[in-house]
């Protein structure tokens, strides 16, 4: 049976996408040993050795975050576009840094993502609320599917919460009225599953966030050094200096919520 990697990147004024999945696939060929198939709307290689196959659509143009725009929808399509019978479907800033995410393919029955994310560095958890009137958000960031009947439904659901985001906003009373493929994953699953938690969709290890107050530095291709400035004030003392502290990460896999401190690893 096919194991593949999924990756869908489209650039904005901002960030370059396109650069970020180049790297990751890398990554996913040498850790994983996984093919890797690309969705994009930039004209590449066909023998570009990172790629085992390049789907070509146009992005949609549809949505904005800090007033750039923001091409992140149409994940629906990963059922359709993927050439393989399981899937790994990942954000490109997502820092492959183990084999641990093959183990998840056995867990998955039809499909899984995170449930529960943690913070590098920090106590509180990564989870939250999509609204205030709602649930604990899902992670897209990755999503593990097989060529299931199950499957095709959950992402023709995404497809439904996509065209119908405006309703989906306004009943959740959401956050955020931007397009969110977490939103649109949690919407779909607990629907699909009749708004009752499903273990089986979990896949069951944190997804560890790296923050953008954390910097990350490389030491070598798998080990990285982190460092962290914090402004400690008490009452007993408000003119506590700043703390810096430090952390070595090895065999970890990270996702990096700044794309910069990203490019700048890999």
């Amino acid at each position: 049976m096919k194991r593949g990697a999924l990756l869908f990147a489209f650039n904005n004024d901002a960030i370059d996408y396109y650069t970020m999945a180049v790297k990751t696939a890398k990554r996913i060929n040498h850790f994983l040993n996984l093919p890797v198939t690309i969705v994009t709307d930039k004209t590449t290689p066909n023998n570009n050795y990172q790629f085992d196959k390049v789907i070509n659509v146009a992005g949609d143009l549809s949505n904005f975050r800090d007033e750039k725009i923001w091409i992140n929808k149409g994940r629906y399509q990963a059922y359709q576009f993927s050439p393989y019978d399981e899937t790994l479907l990942l954000d490109t800033d997502y820092l492959v840094n183990s084999d641990k995410l093959l183990s998840a393919f056995d867990y998955c029955e039809d499909f899984c993502f995170h449930q529960n994310a943690k913070y590098l560095m920090f106590k509180e958890a990564g989870s939250d609320l999509i609204g205030t009137n709602t649930f604990l958000t899902y992670w897209a960031t990755v999503i593990v599917f097989k060529k299931t009947h199950r499957s095709n439904l959950l992402f023709d659901f995404i497809k439904m919460v996509q065209d119908n985001y405006t309703h989906y906003v306004t009943l959740h009373n959401c956050f955020s009225t931007q397009y969110r493929n977490d939103y649109a994953l949690t919407i779909a699953a607990r629907t699909l599953n009749g708004h009752i938690r499903d273990k089986s969709n979990f896949i069951p290890w944190d997804l560890l966030h790296v923050s953008n107050e954390l910097q990350l530095f490389s030491k070598s291709d798998k080990q990285f050094n982190t460092e962290f400035v914090s402004v400690l004030k008490t009452m007993s003392d408000p003119f506590e200096p700043e703390k810096t502290t430090y952390l070595e990460v090895k065999d970890t896999d990270l996702h990096m919520l700044s794309k910069k401190n990203f490019l700048e690893v890999v």
